[in-house]
This record gives structure tokens, C-alpha cells and sequence, in this order.
């Protein structure tokens, strides 16, 4: 029998996104739009009153991106904060007219082990995707804007949480590979959709036919330009075309071992760079940052200042600006 919750896993760019699609046409599943709120509660000093809480909750910008019209008495009998996530999914999937939840936001990679804990019970779906393909991606997102050296280090941070996730709790996590999803779609599902125990469903095959019905957000629905076609195998390797070669030789050096781990083939075995060159890119990431910041005052202002108010009032924003730069 199926259970709530479950969260898709991984780093950012790996198809998360294109796995959400897919799995929110089943018509069981309901996953809302991306959620990096849920951790700063679950994070959040127990000695914060949970009204507080509360009132945080309910103007949350995120939450409105779901299109969930969010009451304080809908959050009544709530006593943790797990609850009270819990409770903003459940009502979620209400209006959604499905019976089980689920969510993607990848950074909660980054907590996966205060998500264990939280939910005993969950399941997750940690999906893998070339460290090349990755970074190509990270650096040309208006959201991201990551460099060649940064984008490298976080999917070896994050793809590695995950790693350790699942030696940890191997009958929690499922690990699956973005280009098998893309190769072989149905075979991936159904082997998705029986470790959520839920039986498999054609709708999630054609999940292009009103993929940007469901981003409602013009922030989201500008980033999912290629959610409205079936899956695309050629763009496994577009990393070939559009990384230099410097670039590939510094994300084979810096990826080297957790490639290897997982069957990713170098184009340079004992690849280096110069330390000029890794300085370089560091720097890059300052400029990127700005822009990265920038498209969200122009395209999302809401979720900036909502953000800042919460980790304010959480007594999180400086520690978590500290790993602003992944």
C-alpha cells in the first residue's frame, strides 16, 4: 500500500523537474511546485512559538505559487512543525483530488537526513544525471548561473548526500539515472512506481501534452521550455557542444571519483587544470551570483523578501548565507 510522503532527490538540473511532470499526471500523486521553505521550519529553534510558525507559514510566497489558499485555521491541530508541513501538503493534495504526496525541491537533498527523520516512512527518488550535463546547465540558468567550479563542487556535495543516503537506508532510496528516464521512460516508471507501490500509469508518458498547465508562476513557467515535448535522448550529451574543453577537464578533476563510482567515463583520465584557470572560474561565480540575483528581484521579488523575513525570524539567514555561493 502506498504511503506519504516521498521526495525527489538530487542535484539541481538533473530532471528533477521532467520527473515531477511525469509523476504528477499519475492519478494518485500530487507534487507541488519547488519548496525551499520546508527546511527552515523543520530547522527552526524549538524554543520559536509555534504560532509564530504559523503566521510565517500562511504568508509564505511560495505556498501562493502552489495556488493553495492558505487559512490560519487550516492549520488548526497542528502541534510541530512537522505538522504543519505535513498539513500544507495534505491540502495540497486535496485540491488536487489525489491520494498521496510527494515533493521536489532538490536542495532538500541537502536534508535528507532531517527528512528521515522527520518521515520515518518516506521513500526517495534520487535522481543522477552527468556531472557534464550538469554544469553545462547550471551555468546557462538565469535561476542558477553557476560556474564551471561551482557547479562541479555542488554535484559532488549533493550527489554525494544522496549517495550517503542510501547506504544508510537502502530500502528508502531509489536511485535512477536522468538518462535512463530520458532512453527508456517507461521501464524507469514503472520501476518508480513500484517502489511507491503505486500501479503504473500511461499519463505520465504524455506528461507534455499540458506540462505548463501546472506552472502557474510566470517564474516557473519560463523555466520549463522543454517540458512540452516527450523526452529528448540528444540532449544527454549537448555538454559536448557547448563546454570547452578546459571546462570538461576541470569537472572530470573535481567529479573524478564520484564519476567513477558511477560509471561515468572521463574524456581525460587524470584530468588538471591550472590553478590559475580553477581561480578564474571562482571568481565567475561572483558575477554570476549578482545576475542570478538580479532575475529574481525582476522575475520573483515576492520569494526574495519572503525568504529574507523568514530566515529573519528563524534566526537562520546568516548561517545560510554562508552556502549561498552553491
Amino acid at each position: 500500500m502506498a504511503e506519504s510522503p516521498f521526495f525527489i532527490i538530487g542535484c539541481g538540473r538533473s530532471g528533477n523537474t521532467l520527473l515531477r511532470s511525469m509523476l504528477n499526471r499519475h492519478p494518485r500523486i500530487a507534487i507541488p511546485l519547488e519548496s525551499l521553505f520546508i527546511p527552515d521550519y523543520l530547522r527552526a529553534d524549538p524554543s520559536i512559538p509555534l504560532e509564530r510558525l504559523k503566521t510565517l507559514l500562511v504568508k509564505e510566497h511560495e505556498i501562493r505559487e502552489w495556488q493553495l489558499p492558505l487559512r490560519r485555521e487550516d492549520l488548526d491541530g497542528c502541534h510541530t512543525p512537522v505538522d504543519l508541513i505535513t498539513r500544507v501538503h495534505e491540502l495540497y493534495m486535496a485540491a488536487q483530488h489525489k491520494t498521496i504526496w510527494g515533493q521536489k525541491t532538490p536542495r532538500l537533498i541537502r536534508f535528507a537526513q532531517e527528512l528521515k527523520q522527520c518521515y520515518p516512512r518516506a521513500r526517495f527518488i534520487h535522481i543522477i544525471r552527468d556531472p557534464r550535463a550538469v554544469v553545462n546547465s547550471l551555468i546557462a540558468s538565469d535561476t542558477h548561473r553557476s560556474s564551471a567550479y561551482h557547479g562541479a563542487q555542488r554535484w559532488v556535495h549533493d550527489v554525494n548526500r544522496g549517495l550517503e543516503l542510501k547506504r544508510q537506508h537502502p530500502e528508502a532510496v531509489l536511485e535512477v539515472s536522468y538518462e535512463a528516464l530520458v532512453t527508456h521512460p517507461t521501464q524507469t516508471l514503472r520501476t518508480i512506481c513500484a517502489f511507491l507501490k503505486v500501479d503504473f500509469a500511461d499519463e505520465m508518458l504524455h506528461y507534455y501534452e499540458d506540462s505548463k498547465t501546472d506552472f502557474s508562476s510566470k517564474f516557473f513557467h519560463d523555466m520549463v521550455q522543454n517540458l512540452d515535448k516527450p523526452p529528448d535522448p540528444s540532449r544527454i550529451e549537448r555538454w559536448r557542444t557547448t563546454l570547452s574543453a578546459r571546462q570538461v577537464r576541470l569537472i572530470e578533476m573535481l567529479c573524478a571519483d564520484t564519476m567513477h563510482h558511477l560509471g561515468y567515463l572521463p574524456e581525460h583520465h587524470g584530468a588538471t587544470v591550472s590553478p590559475l584557470y580553477v581561480r578564474l572560474t571562482q571568481m565567475q561565480r561572483v558575477l554570476g551570483l549578482s545576475r542570478q540575483l538580479w532575475h529574481y528581484g525582476r522575475r520573483r521579488p515576492g520569494y526574495l523578501v519572503c525568504n529574507v523575513r523568514r530566515k529573519l525570524a528563524l534566526g537562520l539567514l546568516f548561517h545560510d548565507l554562508a552556502g549561498i555561493h552553491r
